[in-house]
């Protein structure tokens, strides 16, 4: 099951890719195109070239497109859907569909697609390189069916070239062969390589204003039996290792004798079989054989590869400085909470050193001075202001006992201010503002706080305050457990 949704998923991504209007509008198809021809070396006046293509590729991609659908459009076994199209084939590897041609000939329309186990520029090779297809097409000598003749009769320019097929089939049938036209189109972007392959006709009228080539160097089929066909492939990249497959093609045999009802049933047999080939000559032939791995450095696929690693770099840096980004904003250090502290603290007004002990003296609870309330609420009230109060008393404000005897207590804080009492003691140490100069100067905690007591209390004499990472601020506690 997990295997099956694998495919549906690639399936799905290859219908949107076909869905962007990069490869929908006719402006955009065709600037496309000429992008593509003038890469390749084609100069001059090239606007009916351009529009001779630009028309094919428009009508391959609705082909393309026109198997399409969400998981409800699937086809079912021997069902038809909005679009005709029936299901021969659906594995976890490849999906077979077949359809009656739509401009009324007697012959199916077939479509395959699925996995390829192999990078796209070796999938493109194998499916391209013409010369090659011995070493992996069947070669059958009886009942005689192989390949007599695989050669490419001319190179048009990089992507684009002409090739001459010719198959020997089993008696009374006479050889066929198919004089075909390559076209490649890339929108690597998407990771999408496109392969048109149609016959040229005999009766096709073949000019370079048109064309971009001439009839020089085609032999005429001079008695033999040449095929028609219409169709193509699309590939797409799934990772390094793997690639997508999307073939669609109606094909014309010339076999008037026999029945087209028995030459569809026998196509719609064979297309599986010429995937498993497909996939056989993609992960082991292409791989070990020296004559691809010779035709592999041809610059055609030299481009695929260096423009996809360019791309996969680019995303690669953009999505590094994505993260660095997002990291930045979202971590905070100890040293952003302090200084957000002190900007705080700043907010503050000063308030006298000195207090009327008595409204201060309560043997239940510590109370604060208005001035102070009201400055912690002015605090309270500033945007994230809170957040940053809680993280600094949780790392830099502890109260703790001086006695042996009197309980260790850890308050909140809220009313320890630069100049204020608290029930009789008083920081004496550097405000708010001075820590901030201070700190600014050499980033040490300054340890000249002192906390004297007052009030006809025995004095001690001084309590340094120990230095450590970050300032402590310290208070005592009377034996009686209440704040003196």
């Amino acid at each position: 099951m997990e295997k099956k949704k694998k495919i549906v998923e690639q399936r799905e991504r290859l219908d949107r890719t076909l869905a962007l209007p990069d490869l929908v509008d006719g402006n955009s198809i065709r600037s496309l195109v000429k992008s593509q021809l003038l890469r390749s070396g084609l100069v001059g006046d090239i606007d009916l070239i351009v529009d001779k293509r630009t028309n094919e590729v428009s009508n391959f991609l609705d082909m393309l497109r026109s198997a399409s659908g969400n998981d409800e459009a699937i086809p079912k076994p021997h069902g038809t859907t909005s679009n005709d199209w029936k299901l021969k084939q659906d594995t976890d590897q490849l999906r077979v569909l077949y359809r009656e041609d739509p401009h009324g000939m007697p012959f199916h329309t077939l479509l395959l697609e699925g996995f390829a186990d192999g990078p796209i520029d070796v999938c493109l090779c194998v499916s391209w390189e013409s010369s090659l297809y011995k070493k992996w097409w069947p070669q059958y000598n009886f009942p005689p069916f192989k390949i007599i003749t695989s050669d490419v009769l001319k190179k048009v320019r990089i992507g684009e070239e002409i090739s001459l097929i010719r198959v020997k089939v089993p008696w009374p049938v006479s050889d066929r062969e198919a004089l075909l036209h390559y076209f490649e189109i890339e929108y690597l972007k998407e990771d999408l390589v496109l392969v048109l392959i149609n016959t040229i006709s005999d009766k096709e009228d073949v000019d370079i204003s048109t064309h971009g080539f001439t009839r020089e160097g085609i032999p005429k089929a001079d008695g033999t039996v040449r095929l028609d066909m219409v169709g193509g492939f699309v590939l797409q990249k799934i990772n390094k290792e793997k690639s997508y497959i999307r073939a669609i093609y109606n094909m014309d045999i010339k076999l008037d004798f026999v029945p087209a009802s028995m030459i569809n049933f026998v196509s719609r047999q064979l297309v599986a079989s010429g995937h498993k080939l497909f996939q056989k000559a993609v992960g082991t032939v292409a791989a070990s054989d020296e004559d691809y791995q010779n035709a592999l450095r041809d610059p055609l696929y030299a481009r695929i590869r260096n423009t996809i690693k360019k791309l996969t770099e680019s995303e690669a840096i953009l999505s590094m400085k994505e993260q660095a980004n997002l990291s930045t904003t979202t971590d905070t250090s100890d040293t952003e909470i302090e200084e957000e502290w002190y900007d705080a603290m700043e907010e503050i007004p000063e308030s006298p050193r000195t207090i009327n002990q008595q409204e201060m003296m309560d043997t239940d609870r510590a109370c604060l001075r208005p001035e102070v309330t009201q400055a912690k609420m002015c605090q309270n009230e500033s945007s994230g202001k809170n957040e940053v109060r809680k993280e600094f008393q949780s790392k830099f404000v502890t109260f703790s006992s001086g006695s042996e005897a009197g309980p260790s207590m850890d308050m909140n804080g809220d009313g320890i201010v630069d100049g204020f009492s608290l029930n009789g003691w008083h920081y004496e140490g550097p405000s708010a503002r001075d820590s901030r100069q201070h700190r600014e100067k050499n980033r040490k905690v300054s340890d000249e706080g002192i906390l004297k007591k007052s009030n006809g209390f025995n004095a001690e004499g001084q309590t340094a305050i120990k230095k450590r990472k970050h300032r402590k601020w310290y208070c005592c506690i009377g034996t009686s457990g209440a704040l003196q």
